[in-house]
């Protein structure tokens, strides 16, 4: 019995020893706590999708814990945003009709900078995310491209909230 204690002991010190190395969360600095988030820049021609993206940025954010959004005045940081890209791509035909698409591809890519607030350092500068769902027409194109909307942007939260959160 002692020799199994001893065993599991033993591993359980190599394991610790292995891990010591690994960081679970962020690689942002002590002081670099709070995020400010402005309104995203929209330079496609989809309109009013900024308000909601940079919504879903936000609360994504505080799911995530790392970068707690703030107001301005008391960020450590600035994350800024711009909508570059709006894209529908066709996934797969009905085949019932060769024109016929059933299934698309949403997708949006956005450009982001994270700036300290204390000293202007980009820590993130202009870098490319994209965030994408695939839909099945169900009705019209129009109504099921607005009804998959919501899961591009969380997607695209995701990669934002990543790519901040990990800069390094």
């Amino acid at each position: 019995m002692r020799g199994l204690v001893r065993i599991l002991a033993g591993g359980g010190l190599l394991l610790a020893g292995a891990c010591s190395h690994y960081q679970v969360g962020t690689t942002l600095p002590p002081n670099l706590r709070t995020v400010y988030v402005p309104t995203f820049v929209n330079s496609t021609k989809e309109v009013g999708v900024e308000v909601d993206i940079t919504d879903a940025v936000i609360n994504r954010l505080r799911q995530d814990g790392n970068l707690q959004p703030v107001p301005r005045s008391d960020a450590d940081t600035v994350l800024q945003g711009e909508i570059v890209d709006w894209t529908r791509r066709v996934m797969g035909l009905s085949g019932r009709d060769d024109d016929e698409v059933d299934e698309y591809r949403l997708i949006i890519r956005a450009r982001i900078s994270l700036t300290d607030r204390r000293t202007g350092e980009k820590l993130v500068a202009h870098q490319t995310v994209q965030g994408k769902t695939d839909f099945f027409v169900e009705g019209s194109l129009p109504q099921s491209e607005e009804n998959a909307r919501p899961l591009a942007y969380r997607d695209l939260a995701r990669e934002v909230v990543d790519a901040v959160v990990s800069y390094w």
